[in-house]
Formats: structure tokens, sequence, C-alpha cells
């Protein structure tokens, strides 16, 4: 049996801005390791989790290593023989209406 707890988080104003900031690091990672795995199957690369990982701690160095195989692992999930959107609900709603 799983038990699940919603709250609310409140932080300080400098917590905040520092999760806020690892938040954007972290989508950005998501971005290019994406961005990198469509490459690398299109050249049939050998271990391919490998290549993005370096690529990405260089791109990334003050990520820790966890939010960076987590980026890998997500990037993994999304289909790369379709377009995928990365953004805010906004720029969704934009694409949707063709304002793109």
């Amino acid at each position: 049996m799983f038990v699940s707890l919603q709250f609310k988080l409140e932080l300080k104003k400098e917590a905040k801005q520092k999760l806020i900031k690892l938040m954007r690091k972290q989508s950005s990672a998501i971005r290019v390791a994406y961005n990198m795995l469509k490459e690398l199957e299109k050249e049939k690369a050998k271990n391919p989790h490998a290549q993005i990982y370096q690529r990405l701690r260089q791109l990334f160095p003050e990520l820790p290593t966890k939010y960076i195989d987590s980026a890998i692992y997500k990037a993994k999930q999304y289909p790369t023989d379709k377009p995928v959107v990365f953004g805010g609900k906004r720029l969704f709603e934009k694409l949707c209406k063709n304002h793109l």
C-alpha cells in the first residue's frame, strides 16, 4: 500500500532562487541529452549514455551526478521519431494555435 502526501512548500527567497536555477539547468540538460540521443541514434553510436554523460558533465559542471543521470533517463523516455516541444505551457499553447 502506498500513501501519498501533498503539501505546499514555502521557501525563503534565496532558497527559492537556487531551486529555480537548478530546475532550469535540469531542463536544459534534458533538452541537450534528448538532442544528442537523436544524433547518436542516427550515427548508430556505441554506448551513447557514456557520450551524453561526458558532454553534459562539460556543459553543466555544477549539476550533481544524479541530476545528469536523471536527465539522460528522462530524455530516453521521449520519442525520437516525433517532434518534441521543450518549454513551458505558454509555448505549448502558442504551438497549438500555430503562432510559432
